[in-house]
């Protein structure tokens, strides 16, 4: 039977979403499903997979038995025998390309030990590359391409009747003579509202006490950036609408469940724009609406998005739809700046100018909310003089980040830029084999020089080698700890700014914090340029280099003690006028049974459990 999705040639378009089950399966109970988390790259700092979340809810909704399981960076072993002991009849990961040297081990650890169970791997990198992956990975059964829900669904039900998986759309899969065959798509699934809301696992595993819950409001960008494998009009593998949209109020049934249910309060809206379709009016009023539904809730709630520069001007109406977003919670903000250099966003095929991007930084920072960046100065066709207009650009715009400076591409399949540099001959040989994110050689060979060095100023081998983040350095730590105080200062401002003396001692605090920000902008742009000539100049040895990684850390480390001890006196400070700081947990004060609630000390030394 083909459990695909149903299309109603008379009422229904393609893209419509049947949850249904097949009438043959009397017990789907019976059929076991692991979701593998791969604990490498960005999810070491926040393990939420909304899109494993998503599928779950769907199996679920039907009967299928599912876990979502985390496997940590070291621990693949211990996590293989506790799968066992559920005996998935499906194995599913998530490839990208940041986890593909680990989902290699792990494939392998679970085909030794659960010899029959179907090997699914799904993501952005099983999407544009699944061929490859099933070249070079013989452990791996079945690619699924595009959105999961319909295609596990279905790979499901199929596993549940013994059926072959072969006739399954939407999936690379091997024939009887072990060929790759790629199946017909599916389409996109156009009413995000009919999905279940996604399964909460993670949250519950970790005591209801995660950095933030991830939300997605939309699908899709409408955005084409030449390094992104969001899924876009010029890199689509599914018909239908690239860019898709839940309605305001099923985001804020959502935001509200999660408020009542879990006593958690701190959402990362993970939208590729939160201002999407348009950037404009019909996007910006959405996304109004969304804020005010969650102002008339009474939901005490703060969150994070994604923006892009070119869709915010100086404007009153922009002014008071960013007053809107911050009084709803909006605290953070990541901008995909990219470059300082106009050539460069070019290059990125970037609609916002050099301007555009000087400007929503200034914004941001007048309303209080905080600026994670994108930024790209490291590249294969970056040049000396890019690096360094890049670097100016940062010292004079939120440079207090030093990775910023030192950020490298990293790539990914079904990308225009990947297949500009194939065509360049840029890509290393091994890139299809590999998926590396840094599977490519530089045009100027003092950028790569300049490159490596760089990266290997911070961090272990894991990371600048493979992007893969299994310790952190000072320079990671302070962008964390950045973010702590700078939302620890705007939860103050909108719970307590009402009363007597707080928005002026709030106000002092934050004009000593920017002036320190703007000295490290100047030290990190002094230290980049003194590398630069020494690298470029051949006067760093081995020696000197040990010794700058031991310099730079105890900078970043000095420059959080010092912000915490002034932290700690505005704190006390505050405390005397009647602030409570538990009242702006990322956790209701009355949190039920099964986790603490997380609090900013009155030490200043961040968020503690």
């Amino acid at each position: 039977m083909d459990t695909a999705l149903k299309l109603d040639p008379v009422r229904r378009k393609p893209g419509h979403f049947d949850i249904e089950l097949d009438p043959r399966i009397a017990d789907p109970a019976a059929t076991r499903i692991s979701f593998l988390v791969l604990l490498d790259g960005d999810m070491v700092m926040s393990p939420e997979h909304l899109g494993v979340a998503y599928m779950a809810a769907v199996l679920r909704s039907v009967g299928f038995t599912v876990e979502i399981r985390e496997i940590p960076h070291g621990a693949e072993e211990s996590a293989i025998e506790a799968i066992a002991g559920f005996g998935p009849h499906l194995a599913c990961f998530t490839l990208m390309s940041l986890n593909v040297h680990s989902c290699r081990a792990v494939s392998a650890l679970l085909r030794d030990r659960l010899p029959d169970a179907l090997v699914v791997c799904g993501g952005p990198a099983g999407t544009f590359a699944g061929h490859e992956v099933l070249d070079n990975d013989p452990n791996v059964d079945v690619v699924a391409v595009g959105e999961g829900e319909p295609t596990i669904l279905d790979l499901a039900q199929r596993v549940a009747l013994g059926e072959p998986v072969s006739g399954c759309p939407g999936i690379f899969h091997r024939d009887a003579d072990g060929a790759v065959v790629r199946n017909p798509p599916r389409p996109v699934i156009h009413d995000l509202d009919a999905l279940p809301f996604p399964a909460r696992d993670q949250l519950e595993q970790h005591g209801n006490k995660l950095e933030y819950v991830r939300v997605s409001t939309s699908r899709g960008c409408v955005a084409q950036c030449t390094f992104c494998s969001a899924p876009h009009l010029k890199n689509r593998v599914q018909a239908g609408k690239p860019w898709r949209a839940r309605s305001p109020e099923n985001v804020v049934d959502e935001v509200e469940h999660l408020v009542r249910t879990y006593g958690f309060r701190t959402f990362d809206f993970i939208d590729s724009t939160f201002e999407d379709p348009d950037g404009g009016r019909v996007g910006k009023k959405r996304i109004a609406t969304i804020a005010q539904g969650i102002l008339d809730r009474g939901l005490d709630v703060y969150y994070n998005v994604c923006m892009r520069a070119e869709n915010w001007k100086d404007t009153p109406a922009d002014h008071d739809l960013m007053d809107l977003l911050v009084r709803s919670g909006l605290e953070k903000v990541n901008v995909g700046i990219e470059s300082g250099v106009p050539e460069e966003l070019l290059l990125w095929d970037k609609r916002a100018t050099v301007e555009d991007n000087a400007t929503i930084i200034r914004m941001l920072r007048e309303h209080g909310i905080y600026l994670a960046m994108g930024f790209i100065p490291f590249h294969p066709y970056a040049t000396v003089d890019t690096i360094v207009r890049n670097a100016e650009f940062l010292r004079d715009n939120s440079g207090h980040n030093l990775r910023r400076m030192t950020e490298r591409l990293e790539i990914y399949p079904g990308t225009r830029i990947v297949q500009k540099m194939e065509a360049d001959g840029l890509l290393d040989d091994s890139y299809r084999d590999t998926l590396d994110p840094y599977g490519y050689v530089f045009r100027d060979e003092r950028v790569e020089l300049l490159a490596k060095h760089y990266a290997s100023l911070y961090n272990n081998d894991d990371y600048h080698e493979r992007g893969v983040i299994t310790e952190q350095s000072a320079v990671f730590e302070f962008e964390t700890f950045n973010v702590v105080v700078q939302t620890y200062i705007s939860r103050i401002y909108r719970r307590f700014h009402h009363i007597p003396g707080v928005t002026e001692q709030l106000e002092s605090f934050k004009s000593w914090l920017h002036e320190l920000r703007q000295r490290m902008g100047r030290f990190n742009f002094d230290f980049f340029m003194s590398n630069l000539d020494g690298v470029l100049g051949g006067t760093l040895d081995a020696d000197e280099r040990r010794r700058q990684v031991v310099e730079i850390d105890e900078f970043f480390r000095a420059r959080i003690r010092r912000i915490k001890s002034e932290q700690l006196r505005l704190s006390k400070s505050l405390h005397r006028i009647g602030v409570s700081v538990a009242e702006i947990a990322s956790t209701l004060p009355d949190q039920r049974p099964g986790g603490l609630p997380r609090v900013y000390t009155g030490e200043g030394a961040g968020p503690v459990w």
